[in-house]
């Protein structure tokens, strides 16, 4: 059954073009990409302007560790971003008390792994609270809030890509990518 055909009988026309899209630049890893996918995702980068969402999307389609010590210290930010202080004036209060680095680190690291491979490899809330000696509240908190942002840079870098392609239409990724390299999208 072509792809074509079983969109036309699900009626799930995004998943199908998404799957395509996503095993074409699975083979970034492997032989490298054509013209058209290098164009593609160029102009994307351009567009999605936030700089390790290629790398996550490239790490999650291929299976690898692409450049994974860049996607590490970017998910060790947004665990210290997420439990970072609340509030206002002289009244903040962090969302995680008992943050650790050690701990936070590790949970980051799940985070990222389990939104980009799944979480089949990852040990649970219960192993990593008896490993680091921490809350699990805690650290199911950091993990969820770094998987969370992965997820978003995967999907946001993905639509991205359908836009750069022509599949879809996206104002804002013509305004960003317009305002990036003063050019007119009506002629990119």
């Amino acid at each position: 059954m072509t792809t074509e055909t079983k969109a036309a009988q699900t009626g799930d026309w995004q998943e199908d073009w998404d799957d395509m899209l996503d095993k074409r630049f699975a083979a970034y890893s492997g032989r490298g990409l054509d013209e058209d996918a290098l164009w593609w995702m160029g102009t994307a980068q351009i567009a999605v302007s936030d700089p390790i969402a290629a790398d996550l999307y490239l790490s999650h389609v291929s299976m690898t560790g692409h450049k994974f010590r860049e996607i590490k210290d970017w998910g060790y930010r947004v665990a210290v971003e997420f439990v970072g202080a609340r509030g206002s004036g002289e009244r903040k209060r962090s969302l995680v008390e008992s943050y650790r680095v050690d701990w936070g680190h590790q949970a980051a690291r799940d985070g990222i792994a389990i939104a980009l491979w799944g979480s089949e490899e990852v040990p649970g809330i219960t192993a990593r609270v008896v490993q680091f000696h921490c809350g699990a509240q805690a650290y199911q908190r950091v993990r969820n809030a770094v998987e969370s942002r992965t997820r978003d840079a995967v999907a946001r870098f993905r639509h991205g890509l359908r836009w750069a392609k022509g599949d879809v239409r996206d104002r804002d990724l013509e305004e960003s990518w317009e305002a990036a390299t003063g050019g007119s999208w009506a002629c990119g």
